[in-house]
């Protein structure tokens, strides 16, 4: 699962960031930064000012701009959560063979 988030923070934010990282983030080792808290925003299709209300961590001076992908990303890794390691992988094989195409 990380490296699903890593690949979807890189190509939304341009960030690139480690598993190990990313585990210390969510075990409270790592103190999210406010650039982090943009990045994370952007990867929520949500306002940075929205998630720093809701974390009491100061966004960044100046927030990146919206992705334009970032909403679209952020729909369906919602509605993805409900199915089985098997449906995602049947989706992700899937979605490998008709970029091959």
């Amino acid at each position: 699962m990380a490296s699903g988030l890593l690949h979807a923070l890189y190509h939304l934010t341009g960030r690139l960031l480690a598993a190990a990282t990313i585990g210390a983030i969510s075990h409270g080792r790592i103190e999210v930064t406010p650039y982090l808290l943009a990045d994370f925003a952007i990867l929520l299709g949500i306002p940075a000012h929205d998630l720093a209300a809701l974390t009491g961590i100061d966004p960044p001076d100046q927030t990146p701009p919206q992705n334009p992908a970032a909403a679209d990303v952020a729909e369906l890794i919602w509605d993805i959560r409900t199915l089985t390691a098997t449906q995602a992988q049947h989706i992700s094989d899937k979605a490998n063979a008709l970029q091959q195409d």
